[in-house]
């Protein structure tokens, strides 16, 4: 499973980087996109529709988060699941989101909208409408922690007997991009392995931070 950036070119410039991608993975690898809210809707559904003919599991932040009308209309023109969320703040922002029919898939991101807590109370009124969450993560150690406990707690949405990835089982974003503030931070880093990240088991967030990291990066 891969996620790659488009909304930086051309629609049709990123078209031919999203075959590109394809072809070189083949047709049984798992890919998605993120615009990080580069588009209009008009572009967004030209974008989505490039995205669908290649087989793309999820487009997200195809608008900026305050279009939200322009959200409603991207994703009731396209079949590819569309997600965001990573913007909005508390319970209340995404109730509107959610209720304006904006997503498929809601992207609380917990280092931003208020906190484990505040997940709960999100992935209840996401859930009520038959919602999809996967949370935001990136940035530090600490966000990816919490993230994968998030994750861990999850239920499958909607309830299943067999969980599926993407399909109602939630995932996490392992970003590769060197990040010293989650690679260096933690005494003990976190490590990919097939294709799984291991939920900390220590105390609270279950990770140890490197105080000499801190020190590095402190501004006074």
């Amino acid at each position: 499973m891969l996620k790659m950036k488009v909304g930086l070119l051309p629609v049709r410039e990123d078209g031919a980087r999203v075959a590109a991608v394809r072809e070189a993975l083949g047709d049984g690898f798992q890919l998605l996109a993120d615009a990080n809210h580069a588009y209009t809707s008009s572009t967004a559904i030209a974008m989505g529709r490039v995205l669908e003919s290649a087989g793309f599991e999820c487009f997200e932040e195809p608008v900026p988060p305050e279009d939200r009308s322009g959200y409603a209309r991207v994703r009731a023109a396209l079949d590819v699941p569309i997600s965001g969320g990573e913007a909005e703040y508390t319970r209340y922002g995404f109730r509107d989101f959610i209720n304006g029919g904006c997503v498929d898939i809601v992207q609380p991101d917990i280092c931003v909208c208020g906190g484990i807590s505040e997940v709960q109370r999100i992935v209840a009124l996401a859930t009520a409408q038959n919602l999809r969450t996967i949370p935001h993560v990136w940035g530090s150690g600490i966000a990816l922690s919490a993230g994968l406990h998030v994750c861990s707690a999850l239920p499958l949405a909607p309830h299943a007997h067999r969980a599926v990835p993407l399909q109602n089982e939630p995932v996490i974003e392992f970003d590769r991009t060197h990040n010293p503030l989650r690679d260096d931070l933690l005494v003990q880093p976190f490590v990919l392995q097939d294709g799984y990240v291991n939920v900390p088991t220590g105390p609270g967030l279950g990770v140890e931070v490197n105080m000499e990291v801190v020190e590095r990066y402190r501004v006074a």
